[in-house]
């Protein structure tokens, strides 16, 4: 176990009972000590010492550790216990002791072992040192060079570590990585802990290649055990992602806590003023991801995100967060508003206070919205209206008081008003009524994600006729079995997508619960919003035709003229859908402003969701080939006021651009990529 620091009070101790008893301490001397640098981290090991209590303090020098003297010019980079070679999260899940293995092709270590795992921030010669602490007892601070100090240097360079593979694994079946992480930042490797060195697991379900790659999250309490399974697909990856938290709290709902919050108490006390919460777990989880990008050779389109309890709610927030990564999400009773109040689950609330601050204090966090923003759908489907999420199935229960319903209906509402679309059903199942013996289980299969790609738009579905009704929030008030958007369907094999046409075929769809088949309306209508574009131009001010015709004979049901709104969201108001199939065709009612020429296509695009810009707007970069790409603002006078975007680039990227620190009036923004450059002007408002 690794420890960043001691409190202040226990330094004072330990030096006090050094001076009283420093000659009980000078036979503790650890011994054997190594380290092995590979993949951007050292491995640090040595033989600990006889007994329990005891604390192994570890420095680091770039000269050699040859006496205590030496010790006054180290940088000392962490704490560990006495048993920091076993694995204690899989001891407790398996019921047996396993320890650590460093590298894939070595043995795994002794329990009798000690083990820190520093990741490299510099290329540097490093010497290291361990010094032991008898609790209460004070340091023996003797160094001995080939003993309890390295005699030769590690050659650490700044590299992307990986996960090092631990063992297979029988029940459930997988391959266990663990990933070390660090509390220190790197270009390749972000901050993932705020302690230095601690590991985290992950499951693998090997497949093919060109297979799908699926991400499941487990439930609050859970491990990565109960999600490390896939679709049943052939060829299948799948992912089965960590989130522990060795405190009361159990969890971080894969996305992180305050900076300060301490690992190592077994409740913290909420926050009563201040902080910042970092998004630790959702920067692990887009490490392992980019880790399956470089080592499983998968569908990078097809990615899909599963889990129930607080797995649905990773999957969930994986599809609104990051809709560029992740193909389609099917969650199961997930908490969608964690901001909601009044929160049925009074225990829940109290650990997220603990970790993210109360909904009043609405933190900041490391990727910019507040925390209640950035975890609660309602407040996504407004910040994130211009772009949209990747689509959601979703199964909740109406007598389930661990997540709540009222919280659905919150986000049913904002979702319906933001044109978010989504496909949700609900019954009466509580939290913890076993899948099987729901009324939509029937509808609940995870192969239907394969309808969805990343690479591919598909249509929004709002209003519809034939939704259920889910009510005010009182479980009473809302049809006992229903849907939104459950009787709708589209053609994912009949989308057709070009610079200046959209079209897709329509048709109402049946169900099936446990008690039967209900049969598909013979019509019904909805708002179509054309989502994940791919090449399809809306352009604000500008006039959008459609038709609705029939499938069967072409037959012209219906057309009309449609116009983005303020966000650049286009919405085809009420489409008649019919169980034989209706095709909906989108186009310009003129090209002028929308036809890109020969030399636009060549050149970066650049596009608002809003202009004038007050507060924030999603910024969208179409690249006109792969290499590295630059987004730059400047005010009127030809002056760089910041870096909006560096980095490799192909196809299309979307990033939020923000006014704030802005003086208002006019910006330029520049998009470079080789020698293709475009401008585009910004108006700033405050």
């Amino acid at each position: 176990m690794a420890r960043f620091r001691l409190t202040t009070r226990s330094r004072i101790a330990s030096l006090v009972a050094a001076l009283l008893v420093a000659p009980a301490v000078h036979a503790s001397t650890v011994s054997n000590i190594g380290a092995q640098f590979h993949d951007g981290q050292t491995f640090v090991t040595w033989d600990n010492l006889p007994g329990t209590g005891w604390l192994y303090h570890v420095y680091t020098s770039s000269a050699p550790l040859t006496d205590a003297a030496a010790l006054e010019n180290a940088l000392e980079i962490a704490q560990v216990g006495d048993a920091s070679a076993v694995d204690s999260r899989l001891t407790s899940l398996l019921g047996q002791q396993v320890t650590y293995r460093i590298a894939e092709d070595q043995p795994p270590l002794a329990a009798t072992r000690g083990l820190l795992v520093n990741t490299a921030t510099v290329g540097a010669l490093t010497f290291y040192a361990v010094i032991a602490e008898r609790i209460g007892y004070g340091e023996d601070r003797r160094l001995v060079r080939g003993q309890n100090a390295t005699l030769e240097p590690s050659w650490e360079r700044v590299q992307r570590p990986k996960p090092v593979w631990q063992r297979t694994l029988l029940s459930p079946r997988g391959e266990d990585y663990v990933l070390w992480t660090s509390n220190m930042s790197t270009p390749l490797f972000p901050a993932m802990c705020n302690a230095p060195g601690r590991a985290y697991h992950v499951g693998v379900i090997r497949g093919a290649p060109g297979g799908a790659l699926v991400l499941n999250g487990h439930g609050r309490g859970g491990s990565f055990f109960n999600s490390l399974f896939g679709t049943g697909a052939p060829g299948e990856w799948a992912l089965s992602i960590d989130d522990y938290i060795p405190t009361g709290d159990y969890a971080s709902f894969y996305f992180g806590y305050e900076v300060n919050y301490d690992l190592y108490q077994p409740y913290n006390f909420p926050r009563t003023e201040g902080g910042l919460v970092s998004d630790y777990t959702e920067e692990r989880v887009l490490y392992l991801l980019d880790w399956a990008d470089r080592e499983m050779p998968h569908d990078a389109n097809r990615v899909y995100a599963t889990g129930a309890s607080m797995g649905g709610s990773f999957a969930f927030f994986l599809a609104w967060h990051h809709p560029d990564r992740i193909a389609g999400a099917l969650v199961a009773i997930p908490k969608l508003c964690l901001g909601h109040r009044p929160d049925v689950n009074i225990g829940l609330r109290e650990s997220l206070d603990r970790m993210w601050g109360s909904p009043d204090l609405d933190l900041p966090t490391t990727v910019g919205l507040r925390v209640f923003q950035w975890m609660d759908g309602r407040e996504l489907a407004r910040i994130r209206r211009h772009r949209g999420a990747a689509p959601v199935v979703g199964f909740c229960g109406l007598n389930d008081t661990s997540v709540g319903w009222e919280e659905k209906v919150a986000y049913f509402q904002a979702m319906e008003a933001n044109y978010s679309g989504g496909t949700w059903f609900w019954d009466e199942r509580d939290h913890y009524t076993p899948h099987a013996q729901t009324e939509w289980a029937p509808m609940m299969g995870m192969q239907q994600l394969y309808k969805f790609r990343s690479d591919r738009s598909y249509p929004a579905f709002s209003h519809a006729s034939q939704n259920g009704n889910y009510g005010t929030g009182d479980p009473a008030t809302a049809d006992p079995i229903g849907s939104i958007n459950g009787y709708l369907d589209w053609d994912e094999n009949a989308l057709s997508e070009d610079w200046l046409r959209w079209d897709v075929t329509l048709r109402t769809r049946a169900m099936t619960t446990r008690d039967g088949v209900i049969g598909a309306p013979p019509s019904a209508t909805v708002d179509v919003t054309p989502r994940r574009l791919q090449r399809f131009i809306v352009a604000q001010n500008v006039n959008y035709r459609y038709e609705v015709r029939r499938v069967p004979d072409n037959a012209l049901l219906q057309s009309g003229m449609a116009t983005p709104d303020q966000d650049a969201v286009l919405t085809i108001p009420q489409v008649n859908v019919l169980d034989t199939g209706v095709r909906l065709i989108v186009y310009p009612s003129g090209t002028a402003g929308v036809t890109p020429s020969l030399a636009a296509r060549n050149q970066p695009q650049l596009a608002l969701s809003r202009n004038p810009v007050h507060g924030e707007a999603s910024l969208t970069i179409e690249w006109p080939g792969e290499g590295d790409g630059l987004v730059e603002l400047y005010d009127m006078q030809g002056r760089r006021v910041r870096t909006e975007f560096r980095g490799a680039t192909s196809g299309w990227i979307e990033r939020t651009f923000r006014t704030e620190g802005l003086a208002p009036g006019l910006y330029v923004l520049s998009a470079r990529q080789g020698a293709a450059k475009t401008t585009r002007r910004v108006t700033v408002l405050q």
